[in-house]
């Protein structure tokens, strides 16, 4: 939704009726009212800047955003100084997924005018869309730093804005692996909301999210709760309660508030990734991947979804499946050592090992002390005959994640076949003891036997 406009230039002494009543029905909300008398303006002032983004504030509304758009276009040739038109043209571009231009354009809004705080969380919440997290806590943290300072100088910021903007960096901290300083943020945040109950419901869940993160679940659970109760239909708040709920080991109770927030909003982000997520730990793959697949119909850069779907691919030995749906991901980020990652696992799947090596290669470059890259890569120097490189690999791994039944069982493999049966069999054991169903554990296990 367009913010609140302001006339980009200003209208003259003794506006128009039409200009004068369609401002009126603008502030009001009603668009559709404000619309044709514009328009009727237009056709006796010609295109000049100020009715142009009116009109396009009403066409936005309406969901019109290629026209909403031409209109500011056609504004800002004229007024090309004017902050509200590149603003309003970022959070079009915004909303029809051109998330580079609508970045350019809320940059561009800050520098003609440094104080356009609507621009600045525009940006911020782009960043975090992105999966940029730290540049979006970097963005809120000036942000807030310049609305403390205008404090003490006695210019307060209002009370909602400083809720949203302190709800906004406790999220972006969360996000950042930074739970105890989101917690304390969002602390801050909920005094700010005072009684506004939309407000306090979604500081709620953020801060549910932050206490599962420290592992409190039991904590977590209650506030994620009590905030959906607050704003039954928020699809946000019922997404964080499954989202706690799967990570707390509770995937199948995680089911019902998932599909809730799905049923209340479709297009949740994350939504259907979660589920698919739940759906996965419960052994319903089929359930996963078709949810995942749908998703991507729609959304086919999801990250998250483009990771989990394949890595389900890959776990069902439908490696060329799984890198058909990795490609599309890694040809707009080529680096995303997750992704690549993946390709190399679904590669080694098809044997094609020297690929798989070079791909992992990548990865390892990328992220030096990734544990799971590090196994991946030594698991097919194991298949090249080249186990004596990949032992210091498997090492480092475990001591990044010691005990991981995975890389325990790679680890196991790798000893077998330097010959050292012994120490490989104590380690697969090992494996074994912590997960009694890993495959490749237990085949290794069976071939020593023999």
């Amino acid at each position: 939704m367009a913010a609140a406009p302001h006339p980009p230039s200003p209208i003259p002494p003794s506006p128009d009726p039409d200009l004068q009543t369609g401002l009126q029905y603008v502030r009001a909300g009603w668009f559709d009212r404000a619309e044709p008398l514009f328009r009727s303006a237009l056709a006796r002032y010609g295109e000049r800047p100020d009715i142009l983004h009116f009109l396009a504030v009403c066409l936005s509304q309406r969901g019109a955003l290629d026209d909403a758009e031409q209109l500011w276009r056609k504004a800002i040739a004229k007024d090309p100084k004017e902050p509200m038109l590149s603003y309003n043209l970022g959070l079009v571009a915004r909303r029809q997924g051109r998330l580079d231009e609508a970045a350019r354009r809320f940059r561009e809004t800050i520098r003609r005018a440094p104080n356009h705080v609507d621009a600045k969380l525009a940006l911020a919440s782009l960043h975090m869309d992105q999966g940029r997290h730290v540049a979006a806590e970097r963005e809120l943290g000036q942000l807030l730093n310049e609305m403390e300072r205008a404090e003490h100088e006695g210019k307060p910021a209002p009370q909602p804005l400083l809720a949203r903007l302190r709800n906004m960096l406790g999220y972006a901290l969360y996000r950042c692996g930074q739970p105890a300083a989101a917690l304390e943020i969002l602390e801050q945040a909920l005094a700010d909301a005072g009684e506004d109950v939309a407000r306090r419901s979604q500081i709620m869940g953020d801060r549910a999210l932050a206490l599962a993160s420290l592992g409190h679940h039991d904590e977590a659970l209650s506030e994620a709760s009590q905030a959906a109760d607050l704003a039954p239909e928020a699809a946000a708040l019922h997404h964080a309660l499954g989202f706690i709920l799967y990570n707390a080991g509770r995937p199948e109770e995680a089911l019902v508030p998932l599909q809730r927030a799905l049923e209340l909003d479709p297009n949740f982000r994350g939504g259907r990734n979660t589920l698919a997520l739940a759906h996965a730990a419960l052994g319903h793959t089929d359930e996963a991947a078709g949810l995942l697949s749908e998703h991507l119909q729609q959304n086919p850069l999801d990250r998250d979804a483009v990771l989990t779907l394949s890595l389900l691919k890959i776990r069902r030995h439908a490696y060329d499946e799984a890198l058909a749906v990795l490609e599309p991901h890694l040809k707009e980020a080529p680096d995303d050592v997750r992704a690549l990652n993946n390709q190399g696992l679904a590669l080694r799947g098809l044997k094609r090992f020297e690929e798989a090596r070079r791909t992992l290669k990548r990865a390892q470059r990328a992220a030096s002390d990734d544990p799971f890259v590090l196994t991946n890569l030594a698991s097919v120097l194991v298949d090249l005959d080249r186990a004596a490189e990949a032992r210091p690999m498997h090492e480092q791994a475990l001591q990044g994640l010691p005990g991981d039944p995975r890389l325990l069982a790679n680890y196991g493999i790798c000893l077998a076949a330097l010959g050292e049966r012994d120490r490989a069999r104590d380690v697969l054991d090992a494996s074994l003891a912590s997960d009694p169903n890993n495959e490749e554990a237990l085949i290794a296990r069976a071939h020593l036997e023999t």
